[in-house]
Protein backbone atom coordinates (compact mmCIF):
# COMPACT_ATOMS: atom_id res chain seq x y z
CA UNK A 1 0.00 0.00 0.00
CA UNK A 2 2.17 2.16 1.01
CA UNK A 3 4.13 1.72 -2.56
CA UNK A 4 1.22 2.40 -4.26
CA UNK A 5 0.74 5.62 -2.48
CA UNK A 6 4.55 6.38 -3.32
CA UNK A 7 3.83 6.10 -6.79
CA UNK A 8 1.01 7.88 -6.68
CA UNK A 9 3.00 10.95 -5.10
CA UNK A 10 5.70 10.84 -7.47
CA UNK A 11 3.14 10.68 -10.60
CA UNK A 12 1.40 14.31 -9.32
CA UNK A 13 4.52 15.58 -8.12
CA UNK A 14 5.35 14.90 -11.93
CA UNK A 15 2.23 16.28 -13.08
CA UNK A 16 2.75 19.02 -11.11
CA UNK A 17 6.19 20.01 -12.60
CA UNK A 18 4.99 19.56 -16.01
CA UNK A 19 1.95 22.06 -15.70
CA UNK A 20 4.41 24.65 -14.27
CA UNK A 21 6.50 24.76 -16.98
CA UNK A 22 6.39 26.18 -20.61
CA UNK A 23 5.78 25.97 -24.13
CA UNK A 24 8.13 27.38 -25.78
CA UNK A 25 7.51 28.31 -29.54
CA UNK A 26 9.72 30.84 -31.88
CA UNK A 27 9.04 31.67 -35.75
CA UNK A 28 11.09 32.59 -37.70
CA UNK A 29 10.36 34.03 -41.32
CA UNK A 30 12.75 35.43 -44.08
CA UNK A 31 12.34 36.60 -47.79
CA UNK A 32 14.62 37.86 -50.12
CA UNK A 33 13.47 38.23 -53.16
CA UNK A 34 11.97 35.25 -54.46
CA UNK A 35 13.54 33.31 -51.89
CA UNK A 36 11.16 32.33 -48.84
CA UNK A 37 12.46 30.44 -45.72
CA UNK A 38 10.40 29.81 -42.60
CA UNK A 39 10.82 27.79 -39.52
CA UNK A 40 8.81 27.36 -36.09
CA UNK A 41 10.83 25.49 -33.15
CA UNK A 42 8.65 24.43 -30.41
CA UNK A 43 9.93 23.32 -26.93
CA UNK A 44 8.14 22.22 -24.03
CA UNK A 45 8.72 20.51 -20.87
CA UNK A 46 11.81 22.26 -19.85
CA UNK A 47 13.04 21.15 -23.25
CA UNK A 48 12.69 17.39 -23.09
CA UNK A 49 10.48 17.56 -26.14
CA UNK A 50 11.23 19.54 -29.22
CA UNK A 51 9.34 20.05 -32.41
CA UNK A 52 11.30 21.59 -35.73
CA UNK A 53 9.59 22.47 -38.80
CA UNK A 54 10.90 23.95 -41.89
CA UNK A 55 9.60 25.69 -45.24
CA UNK A 56 12.71 26.15 -47.51
CA UNK A 57 10.14 26.02 -50.74
CA UNK A 58 6.78 27.90 -51.04
CA UNK A 59 6.32 28.41 -55.35
CA UNK A 60 3.43 29.54 -56.94
CA UNK A 61 2.45 27.40 -60.47
CA UNK A 62 -0.32 28.89 -61.58
CA UNK A 63 -4.21 29.19 -60.60
CA UNK A 64 -5.34 26.01 -60.84
CA UNK A 65 -2.56 23.82 -59.55
CA UNK A 66 -1.87 27.07 -56.69
CA UNK A 67 0.76 26.61 -54.17
CA UNK A 68 3.67 24.32 -54.04
CA UNK A 69 4.66 24.14 -50.16
CA UNK A 70 7.87 22.05 -49.24
CA UNK A 71 7.78 21.04 -45.21
CA UNK A 72 10.73 19.50 -43.24
CA UNK A 73 10.01 18.44 -39.90
CA UNK A 74 12.24 16.74 -37.31
CA UNK A 75 11.59 16.38 -33.01
CA UNK A 76 13.66 14.27 -30.62
CA UNK A 77 11.14 11.88 -29.80
CA UNK A 78 11.92 9.26 -32.43
CA UNK A 79 15.04 7.95 -33.83
CA UNK A 80 15.14 9.06 -37.11
CA UNK A 81 11.91 11.62 -37.13
CA UNK A 82 13.19 14.00 -40.01
CA UNK A 83 10.87 13.73 -42.93
CA UNK A 84 10.33 16.29 -46.46
CA UNK A 85 6.46 16.50 -47.46
CA UNK A 86 5.20 18.44 -50.55
CA UNK A 87 1.98 20.03 -49.86
CA UNK A 88 -0.49 21.57 -52.89
CA UNK A 89 -2.24 24.29 -51.41
CA UNK A 90 -5.14 25.12 -54.35
CA UNK A 91 -8.94 25.93 -54.35
CA UNK A 92 -10.22 22.64 -53.00
CA UNK A 93 -7.55 22.59 -49.99
CA UNK A 94 -8.65 26.10 -49.52
CA UNK A 95 -12.57 25.59 -49.49
CA UNK A 96 -12.12 22.16 -46.91
CA UNK A 97 -10.41 24.87 -44.80
CA UNK A 98 -12.80 27.37 -44.80
CA UNK A 99 -15.70 24.97 -44.48
CA UNK A 100 -13.76 23.43 -41.57
CA UNK A 101 -13.48 26.99 -40.36
CA UNK A 102 -17.22 27.71 -40.81
CA UNK A 103 -17.99 24.48 -38.40
CA UNK A 104 -15.66 26.05 -35.41
CA UNK A 105 -17.65 29.19 -36.09
CA UNK A 106 -21.50 27.75 -35.67
CA UNK A 107 -20.08 28.45 -32.06
CA UNK A 108 -18.72 32.22 -32.83
CA UNK A 109 -19.28 33.74 -29.32
CA UNK A 110 -17.55 31.09 -27.64
CA UNK A 111 -15.08 30.50 -29.42
CA UNK A 112 -14.12 34.15 -29.84
CA UNK A 113 -14.25 34.10 -25.42
CA UNK A 114 -11.65 30.65 -26.03
CA UNK A 115 -9.41 32.50 -28.09
CA UNK A 116 -9.35 35.74 -26.00
CA UNK A 117 -9.03 33.64 -22.63
CA UNK A 118 -6.08 31.89 -24.71
CA UNK A 119 -3.86 34.47 -25.84
CA UNK A 120 -4.32 36.40 -22.83
CA UNK A 121 -1.98 33.91 -21.44
CA UNK A 122 0.28 34.02 -24.14
CA UNK A 123 3.58 36.00 -23.55
CA UNK A 124 5.30 37.21 -26.13
CA UNK A 125 9.16 38.05 -25.22
CA UNK A 126 10.23 39.06 -28.14
CA UNK A 127 9.23 40.43 -31.14
CA UNK A 128 11.05 41.97 -34.67
CA UNK A 129 9.90 42.59 -37.71
CA UNK A 130 11.95 44.53 -40.49
CA UNK A 131 11.20 44.94 -43.98
CA UNK A 132 13.18 47.01 -47.02
CA UNK A 133 12.20 47.56 -50.15
CA UNK A 134 12.01 49.41 -53.74
CA UNK A 135 9.20 49.98 -56.10
CA UNK A 136 11.17 51.34 -58.64
CA UNK A 137 10.37 55.24 -58.08
CA UNK A 138 11.40 57.05 -55.84
CA UNK A 139 7.70 58.70 -55.19
CA UNK A 140 5.75 55.15 -55.36
CA UNK A 141 8.64 53.69 -52.69
CA UNK A 142 7.80 56.98 -49.99
CA UNK A 143 3.72 56.49 -50.19
CA UNK A 144 4.47 52.72 -49.84
CA UNK A 145 7.00 53.37 -46.96
CA UNK A 146 4.43 55.29 -44.95
CA UNK A 147 1.45 52.64 -45.87
CA UNK A 148 3.34 49.71 -44.56
CA UNK A 149 4.36 51.85 -41.30
CA UNK A 150 0.52 52.27 -40.70
CA UNK A 151 0.27 48.35 -41.32
CA UNK A 152 2.75 47.27 -38.76
CA UNK A 153 1.94 49.60 -35.95
CA UNK A 154 -1.74 48.60 -36.30
CA UNK A 155 -0.73 44.88 -36.23
CA UNK A 156 1.43 45.19 -33.20
CA UNK A 157 -0.89 47.65 -31.68
CA UNK A 158 -3.65 45.17 -32.08
CA UNK A 159 -1.52 42.05 -30.71
CA UNK A 160 -0.71 44.06 -27.61
CA UNK A 161 -4.06 43.88 -26.68
CA UNK A 162 -3.92 40.32 -27.46
CA UNK A 163 -1.40 38.91 -25.94
CA UNK A 164 1.37 39.91 -22.84
CA UNK A 165 4.02 41.83 -24.20
CA UNK A 166 6.76 40.89 -22.07
CA UNK A 167 9.17 43.59 -23.95
CA UNK A 168 9.18 46.37 -26.86
CA UNK A 169 8.39 44.75 -30.88
CA UNK A 170 11.28 46.24 -32.60
CA UNK A 171 9.46 47.50 -36.18
CA UNK A 172 11.87 48.84 -38.96
CA UNK A 173 10.40 49.69 -42.93
CA UNK A 174 13.75 50.67 -44.65
CA UNK A 175 13.22 52.18 -48.24
CA UNK A 176 15.47 51.66 -50.87
CA UNK A 177 15.26 54.24 -53.43
CA UNK A 178 16.74 51.99 -56.71
CA UNK A 179 15.63 51.84 -60.54
CA UNK A 180 14.48 48.38 -59.44
CA UNK A 181 12.06 46.27 -57.40
CA UNK A 182 13.39 45.02 -54.32
CA UNK A 183 11.56 43.48 -51.51
CA UNK A 184 13.27 41.47 -48.31
CA UNK A 185 11.76 41.10 -45.06
CA UNK A 186 12.91 38.92 -41.43
CA UNK A 187 10.43 38.44 -38.98
CA UNK A 188 11.28 36.94 -35.38
CA UNK A 189 9.01 35.97 -32.57
CA UNK A 190 9.30 33.91 -29.55
CA UNK A 191 6.32 33.21 -27.08
CA UNK A 192 5.54 31.40 -24.47
CA UNK A 193 2.53 29.27 -22.93
CA UNK A 194 2.33 27.37 -19.76
CA UNK A 195 1.70 23.92 -20.75
CA UNK A 196 -0.48 23.40 -17.64
CA UNK A 197 -3.12 25.78 -19.39
CA UNK A 198 -2.57 24.95 -22.87
CA UNK A 199 -3.89 21.40 -21.88
CA UNK A 200 -6.79 22.69 -20.25
CA UNK A 201 -7.50 25.24 -23.20
CA UNK A 202 -7.30 22.20 -25.58
CA UNK A 203 -9.27 19.83 -23.69
CA UNK A 204 -12.15 23.21 -23.81
CA UNK A 205 -11.56 23.65 -27.73
CA UNK A 206 -12.08 19.77 -28.43
CA UNK A 207 -15.13 19.48 -25.94
CA UNK A 208 -16.61 22.66 -28.05
CA UNK A 209 -15.90 21.08 -31.29
CA UNK A 210 -17.33 17.94 -30.39
CA UNK A 211 -20.57 19.69 -29.61
CA UNK A 212 -20.54 21.58 -32.86
CA UNK A 213 -20.15 18.41 -34.56
CA UNK A 214 -23.13 16.90 -32.68
CA UNK A 215 -25.32 19.37 -33.90
CA UNK A 216 -27.14 20.69 -30.89
CA UNK A 217 -30.80 21.38 -32.12
CA UNK A 218 -30.58 25.50 -31.35
CA UNK A 219 -26.61 24.96 -32.74
CA UNK A 220 -24.88 26.82 -30.55
CA UNK A 221 -22.44 25.61 -27.80
CA UNK A 222 -23.25 26.31 -24.30
CA UNK A 223 -19.46 26.27 -21.76
CA UNK A 224 -19.89 26.50 -18.32
CA UNK A 225 -17.82 29.18 -17.48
Amino acid sequence: MWIALAVIAVMIILLFIAAMSNITCTVQYNKMGKDDKAMLDIYMLYGMVRFHYEMPKLVFENMKKGFLLKLEKSNNIRRNSGSTSHTRINKEKAEMWAYDIRVLLRSTAALKKWLQRTFAHVRIHELSWSTSFSTGEAEWTAIATGVLWSLKTTLIGWLSFQVRMKSSPRIAVVPEFKDELLFATDFYCVSRLSFGYAIYAAFILVYRILKVEGGLSDGSVCIAK
